[in-house]
C-alpha cells in the first residue's frame, strides 16, 4: 500500500546549503522572515527556470506538507503538470513531490552559487531585474 506523504524532503547534503541561505538577508530563515518552505520554493523555482533536476541521494525531511498554502500547492502542481505534460499527475502526490524535490535539489546549489558570485547586496537587484523582465514578457 502506498504511503501518504506528510512532508517535503531535501537531500541530506543540502542542509548546509539551506543554512548558507540564512546569510542572505532576502532569504534569511532564523531571525529573518523566511521559512524553510519559502527557501525550498525559491530553490525549486530556480531549478525549474534553469531546467535542471537532480535525484535525491539520501532524503531528509525539510518541512511538513501541512505548512503549504493553497498557492504553494498550485505552484508545485503547475511545475509537475508542465514536467509531465499531464494534468493527471496531480493525483499522484508522491510523484509530484519527487519532481519538485529534484528541482529544488538542483536549484539550491545553483542559488547558493549565484549568491556567492554576486557582489554584496546585488543578489536582490539581480532577481528584481529578472522579475521585471518576466513581467515585461507577459505583456499585461
Amino acid at each position: 500500500m502506498a504511503q501518504i506523504p506528510d512532508r517535503i524532503y531535501m537531500d541530506k547534503k543540502d542542509k548546509e546549503l539551506y543554512e548558507k541561505l540564512d546569510d542572505e538577508s532576502m532569504l534569511k530563515h532564523k531571525g529573518g522572515n523566511r521559512t524553510r518552505k519559502e527557501q525550498f520554493l525559491f530553490a525549486m523555482a530556480v531549478g525549474f527556470e534553469k531546467g535542471v533536476r537532480r535525484e535525491l541521494e539520501k532524503r531528509e525531511g525539510l518541512f511538513n506538507l501541512k505548512d503549504l498554502k493553497l498557492e504553494d500547492e498550485a505552484l508545485i502542481n503547475a511545475i509537475a503538470i508542465n514536467e509531465t505534460k499531464s494534468i493527471s499527475i496531480i493525483s499522484k502526490k508522491n510523484e509530484v513531490h519527487k519532481i519538485v524535490e529534484e528541482y529544488a535539489h538542483a536549484g539550491i546549489k545553483l542559488l547558493v552559487e549565484e549568491i556567492h558570485s554576486c557582489e554584496f547586496g546585488s543578489f536582490e537587484k539581480l532577481y528584481e531585474k529578472k522579475l521585471k523582465e518576466i513581467f515585461i514578457k507577459l505583456d499585461i
